[in-house]
């Protein structure tokens, strides 16, 4: 019980230790490690319930009807059992989607979603052994359905405002139909410049002088979100730019680049950012 959950957990832990190393990339590690202790968790729970669960009551052998009609139910035969709705599977989905959500953008969502997933997780387990006890319980007989759980007001007020405070926070994340800063031209090969707002960048071509080293400064306007600036060429990558939290400027000294070779550029953290080079003499 406790190795499977050490093992589920170690995955993404060990995914975690990849990305920091190998990727360089301890945002996505840090996430990661958190997802993999959650899961950790929440399989060596359900493994316990499971394992000290009371057996399932059986249900009573059916008779066959002699007569030429069924009379009419007034209520559920003995030892079936239909659970009353629960509001936890709908939690679980808000949870895992603000979750997902977050590894997407930045932390902050990335935690209030964990946090939701946790609790619902957990309520609803909750929720779940209670039904198993009263059907135990009831044997053959009539089965008092428990209640479900249900979040109480002040829950649901504190995660809304939770939610909504990020959301207005993080306000440029849905900038995306407004026009964005046109901040620095770009125009100077020797010393290009481009910005990321609203989860985009400001250019989708930059123009850089080829053959020779140039510098290059990046502004991320989005506030709490990481960003950089890879250049690719013909699928592998010959820049990554060190990611970093808006809103904050960075300057990269770029390699020279062959004017024979056709280079994109993209956010390594966001793949929808992208554009194209253009090497000028």
């Amino acid at each position: 019980m406790f190795g499977l959950a050490l093992v589920i957990g170690g995955i993404f832990e060990v995914a975690a230790l990849v990305f920091f190393v190998v990727a360089d990339d301890p945002h996505m590690a840090f996430m990661l490690a958190v997802t993999g202790l959650a899961m950790g968790l929440m399989t060596y729970i359900l493994l316990y319930a499971q394992s000290t669960a009371e057996s399932h009551a059986e249900l009573p052998a059916w008779k066959k009807f002699s007569g030429k009609h069924s009379p009419a139910a007034k209520s559920a035969p003995a030892g079936v059992h239909l659970p009353p709705p629960s509001i936890m599977p709908i939690a679980i989905c808000v949870g895992a989607a603000v979750m997902f959500f977050g590894l997407a953008v930045n932390l902050p969502f990335f935690t209030l979603g964990t946090v939701l997933l946790g609790m619902a997780m957990i309520g609803w387990l909750i929720d779940s052994r209670r039904e198993w006890k009263a059907v135990a319980t009831a044997g053959s007989g009539p089965i008092k359905n428990p209640t479900p759980l249900r979040p109480s007001r002040r829950i649901v007020d504190v995660v809304l405002i939770a939610f909504f405070s990020l959301l207005i926070g993080q306000s440029a994340i849905f900038a995306g139909g407004a026009k964005a800063d046109p901040g620095p031209t770009g125009a100077d090969p020797m010393a290009p410049a481009i910005t990321a707002s609203g989860v985009k960048f400001n250019l989708d071509k930059l123009i850089i002088k080829a053959g020779t080293e140039v510098t290059l400064m990046i502004t991320n306007k989005d506030s709490g979100i990481p960003h950089n600036l890879a250049i690719v060429e013909s699928g592998t990558t010959v820049f990554s730019g060190e990611q970093f939290a808006g809103v904050a400027t960075e300057d990269y000294t770029l390699p020279a680049l062959d004017a024979n070779k056709i280079y994109t550029f993209r956010c390594e953290v966001h793949p929808n950012m992208k554009g194209t080079i253009e090497l000028v003499p």
